[in-house]
């Protein structure tokens, strides 16, 4: 049997940002209360259980 080899081909595209995607929330040198920590609010999918 034959062995062919394939040569790969590589293709370069470049885009660029018509507006902000994401941005990054204000750093602040105020202390923050435990309780306002952003978290999951439904348990509901959790598929590790109460391990």
């Amino acid at each position: 049997m034959k062995k062919t080899y394939f040569v790969p081909a590589l293709k370069v595209e470049e885009a660029m940002a018509a507006q902000m995607l994401a941005e990054s929330l204000a750093i602040s040198d105020d202390p923050v209360d435990g309780g306002d920590a952003l978290t999951k609010e439904d348990n509901s999918w959790d598929i590790w259980g109460d391990e």
